[in-house]
Formats: structure tokens, C-alpha cells, sequence
């Protein structure tokens, strides 16, 4: 599942790579050796083979879309393989030379690598090899390189032998494609193998014939349902529900901070007042404070812990829960526990820790899962949700407000000039103006309504059970909101106001399906524009006469 998920966003992005460095070439003047055909094959060859899980012969295909369009006779690729970059593929070169041909990386090799971003003359990597591996490269008339890289990963370099220069557009544009792909296929085979051992520890730890303590904690049957589950919350449900019933507790809960410094506290608790609940979820980071790691405390030794804070424990907590620990949680977290049952203590906490200890894996694999899960839904810049998870979520929304008889809101927005910071400011701004919308609308719009950006300057808002009235509201909020947040630049002294224009429709009113919908919402955000900057429609039916004149 997540190796699909990871493969569906590399073709995605490798494709619209090609086809946005192609329209911008299109644009240009000067000979193009690139044809229709050699974008083809290009987009062809990684989408087939992403499609198909072979990842690995996307650097091969490719390679040979380099010697049929590029006019490459020699290909060698270096693979990263621990501190050396060795041999791995290539193309028109002899045996002998080819076993000669090494490097090994230093951080300044790296440093360096790290700060070229397309093909580059072979001269710049001579100071980094040594003179064996440069008199080879030279005899074998070596002209280019270009490193893959991503993020601070390095995999490897491409030397490359063309009769092109190195300025033509062709060359700069298959050598970054390919760059790209293979960077982002080693990235996945590593997320792959990583995974693969979780999975691996996981399936141990739950063998029968293992003599590991935690063989009696989860069973192979067990171990396969929760590895089925791939939403934490839910996991921990599941496993303190085993873990209530083999405790026999009476009252149980277990607090875990969210791994996003920001995010929700995770909490899951059986037969537990709510004012108890309520004072332990308001005091997680304070009550972590004060116990020691992997400690069990009884009532008394928990309530002589905390007699000196403003909290009175012991007034609210007495006859309620009998025993609290903190437990050791995975990436340096902490997490406790807190129960009342008829076993005594020292029963229970080797229990428990017996039971943690086979049971964080698991919730560390699905943690992994959906962050993998989340990269596919999110869009890099913003962090707001991208067009593919706007779609599929408008589509569940109207089934839900179709199935109850409820309204739906869609809004969506377009900057008025993001062109004109762009051209003034640079490329730079307009991403810090699109970040800063993003963080504007999340402040604007309610839990339940869904951000997400369209595509470059357009964001939509889905706003479920919301009619008319309430999406004016909305739309004057976030107008009122922008105006009070404007761009700030660095190294620019005045600050640089900005706008949007927005149309909605709500349905079923104005539409009673997807495409209606969106028509109808992007019918209203033409006539906002039309009428000016700054401004907000909702859809009419006189829009659609206005529209139908101007045709």
C-alpha cells in the first residue's frame, strides 16, 4: 500500500515536471533536439514502470533515452554506497577502466555536490577524485556530471560523454528529469526497507518458536489484525482494549503526546469520569514532570508526589484510580497510565512493560504509515491538503449532505497578484504569500471545514452543513483576516498587502453534483473577478446569463 502510494507520487510529480520544463521550452527560441517523441518515452517510461513497481529500471530506461536524444556515448553512474561512490550502471565504457572508476566522498565532496543543481562541466569534480579516476574519466572524453540528490540525500552522480554543450535546453532538461526520478526512487526503496524491517521485528517478536519475553504478550493472530490497522489512535484503542482485559483493570486510560509538538493530545480511557479525564489531559505535561520513567506509583505515593501543586490531586483523583506510570513512548516521547483493578502492582508492571515493549513497534510502523499516507494528501508548499485529496474528500462530503438532507459550501479563492509580487519580489515571495494565506484561511475556517490549494494561486474551502448566510460570513472573515496580515518580506522595509477574490456555491441549491458544483463555484470566483479586486460572490443564476452574454 504505501510502496503504491509513494510510486503514485513520483509519476506524478516527474510528469508534471516534464511537461512544465517543456512548455517553458516551448516558449523559447533556439534549436530543441528534445521532439514529442523523447517527451513521450520519458513520461512513458516512469509512469509504466511506477505503475508496475519496477522502479530500479527507470534509471536504465531513461539512460537510454539519454544516448537516443542526447547524443550520449558514455553513461557511468556512481552509486552512493556508504562513504564511496562506485560503479553501478554505464554505458560504452571498457571493464578495465570501469573497476578504476571510484570516489570517495568527503563533506566537502558532498557539500559541493549538494550545491550544483543541473549539469555541470567535469572540470568542477577534478579537485575531489584522485588523479587515477581523472586521468580515466579524460581518456574516456567524460564532459558533464550531475548529482542526485534529495533533500540532504545523496544517492549518487551521473558522468555523461555528449557533443552537445552544455547550455542546450535538451540536455539540461532530460539530465534533470532523470535526477529527479532516480533520487526519488532510491528515496522510496529506502522508506521500502525500512518498513520491511519494522515488518520483520514486528512478525518476530509474534513467532511462536521466539523465546522473547513479548511472545506472550502478542500472539501471531493479534500481531496480523493490528498490523491491519494504519491509524494510530485507532491502534492504541485496540491494544489497551487487549491489554484491559488480560489486566482485568476496572478503569484504565493512557495520555501520549501527539509527535507534532502541535498537534492533539492522544487519549484513550475506559469507564473514567469525564471531570477526571478532562484534569489529566489538562495536566499531561506537568504530571510527566514529576514521574520517573517506567515507575509505578500507588494513590498515596502519586498524591505525596504532587502535594505542593495548585492541583489538588487527591481531592479529585481519591477512590477513582488506584495506580499511575509513565511509560518509556517511541522518538524520546513519554506517555502514562493511569487504572484501578484487583491485581496488585507488582503484577501488573512487569505486565505492562512486557506488553509496551512488543506493542510500540507497532504503533511506531503505523505512525510511519500515515505520515507516508499524509506526503501523498499534502501539499509540499502550503502544508493545507492538495487537489487530489480535495477531490476525493468534496466527493464523500456530497454523498453525506446528499444522505441527511444537509447543506454544503464550496469556496474557492484566487490571489488578486500573486504575478505582480512575483515579477517584483520574486518567485521567493510568491511562495511566502501563498504560505501565508494557508496559515491565514487554517485561522479563519472551523475544525470541520477542509483547506486545501487547487493549484497554484487557487485554494478551496469545503465547508460542510453551511448555507448561504453562513459562507458570507466566511468570506467577509477571511477578507477582514488577510487585511490584517499582510506579507512580510525579509530584507523588504514596508510590508506588502495582498488580496484575494472568492466564489462559492452552495449545495443543493446552486448544484446537486461534483462537476455542478465546482462550475458553479468557479462560474461565481470569474464574476468576483470581473468586479474587481478583493471582492466575493456567491453563485446566481444571473451569472450565468452575464456569461452567456459576454460569449
Amino acid at each position: 500500500m504505501l510502496e503504491h502510494i509513494l510510486i503514485t507520487i513520483l509519476s506524478i510529480l516527474v510528469v508534471i515536471l516534464s511537461l512544465s520544463i517543456f512548455i517553458r521550452w516551448r516558449q523559447t527560441r533556439g534549436t530543441i533536439l528534445l521532439n514529442g517523441k523523447a517527451i513521450n518515452e520519458l513520461i512513458c517510461a516512469i509512469v509504466e514502470n511506477a505503475r508496475a513497481g519496477r522502479i530500479p529500471d527507470i534509471a536504465e530506461r531513461v539512460s537510454v533515452i539519454l544516448g537516443n536524444y542526447l547524443k550520449c556515448s558514455k553513461i557511468a553512474f556512481l552509486k552512493l554506497s556508504k562513504s564511496t561512490l562506485e560503479p553501478n550502471f554505464t554505458t560504452g565504457l571498457e571493464p578495465d577502466d570501469l573497476n578504476r572508476v571510484s570516489a570517495v566522498l568527503t563533506p566537502e565532496f558532498q557539500k559541493m555536490l549538494k550545491s550544483i543543481s543541473q549539469v555541470t562541466d567535469l572540470e568542477v569534480l577534478e579537485p575531489f577524485l584522485s588523479s587515477k579516476t581523472n586521468q580515466i574519466l579524460k581518456k574516456n572524453g567524460f564532459d558533464y556530471f550531475f548529482s542526485v540528490f534529495l533533500r540532504n540525500n545523496l544517492f549518487g552522480i551521473y558522468l555523461i560523454k555528449t557533443s552537445l554543450p552544455r547550455s542546450n535546453a535538451s540536455l539540461k532538461f532530460l539530465t534533470t528529469a532523470l535526477a529527479f526520478s532516480l533520487s526519488a526512487a532510491y528515496h522510496i526503496r529506502q522508506q521500502e526497507k525500512r518498513l520491511k524491517k519494522y515488518e520483520n521485528r514486528l512478525k518476530f517478536s509474534g513467532d511462536p518458536g521466539n523465546t522473547n519475553k513479548t511472545d506472550a504478550t502478542i500472539g501471531r493472530r493479534d500481531l496480523n489484525r493490528y498490523l491491519k490497522i494504519k491509524n494510530s489512535q485507532e491502534l492504541i484503542l485496540e491494544l489497551t482494549k487487549t491489554l484491559r482485559k488480560e489486566c482485568e483493570f476496572n478503569k484504565m486510560g493512557i495520555y501520549v503526546k501527539s509527535e507534532d509538538s502541535n498537534g492533539p493530545l492522544i487519549a484513550v480511557n475506559w469507564q473514567i469520569r469525564d471531570n477526571i479525564d478532562k484534569l489529566l489531559r489538562e495536566n499531561f505535561e506537568f504530571i510527566l514532570k514529576r514521574l520517573n520513567p517506567g515507575e509505578t506509583y500507588d494513590k498515596k505515593s502519586f498524591f505525596d508526589i504532587f502535594q505542593d501543586a495548585e492541583v489538588k490531586f487527591d481531592s479529585i483523583l481519591d477512590n477513582e484510580l488506584e495506580y499511575f506510570t509513565s511509560i518509556p513512548w517511541f522518538d524520546k516521547r513519554q506517555a502514562f497510565m493511569v487504572w484501578n483493578g484487583s491485581a496488585s502492582a507488582d503484577k501488573i508492571t512487569g505486565r505492562l512493560q512486557d506488553f509496551w515493549r512488543g506493542a510500540l513497534p507497532l504503533v511506531e510502523y503505523t505512525s510511519r504509515f500515515e505520515k507516508a499516507n499524509e506526503m501523498s494528501y499534502t501539499d509540499g508548499l502550503t502544508g493545507v491538503y492538495n487537489r487530489r485529496y480535495f477531490q476525493q474528500r468534496l466527493t464523500e462530503e456530497l454523498h453525506r449532505a446528499r444522505r441527511y438532507g444537509r447543506t454544503l459550501t464550496l469556496l474557492i479563492l484566487d490571489v488578486d497578484d500573486l504575478k505582480l509580487v512575483n515579477d517584483t519580489y520574486g518567485h521567493p515571495a510568491g511562495d511566502q504569500l501563498l504560505k501565508t494565506l494557508a496559515r491565514v484561511l487554517s485561522e479563519s475556517v472551523r475544525s470541520i471545514d477542509l483547506i486545501s490549494r487547487y493549484g497554484g494561486d487557487e485554494f478551496c474551502l469545503i465547508m460542510p452543513e453551511t448555507g448561504r448566510n453562513r459562507a458570507r460570513l466566511l468570506m467577509n472573515r477571511i477578507k477582514s483576516k488577510i487585511e490584517s496580515s499582510p506579507l512580510l518580506l525579509e530584507g523588504v522595509a514596508d510590508v506588502r498587502h495582498y488580496s484575494v477574490s472568492i466564489g462559492g456555491a452552495v449545495f443543493p441549491t446552486d448544484a446537486d453534483s461534483f462537476n455542478n458544483l465546482f462550475l458553479a463555484a468557479d462560474k461565481a470566483l470569474l464574476a468576483a473577478k470581473s468586479d474587481g479586486r478583493n471582492c466575493s460572490r456567491l453563485y446566481e443564476p444571473e451569472i450565468e446569463f452575464k456569461t452567456s452574454n459576454n460569449q
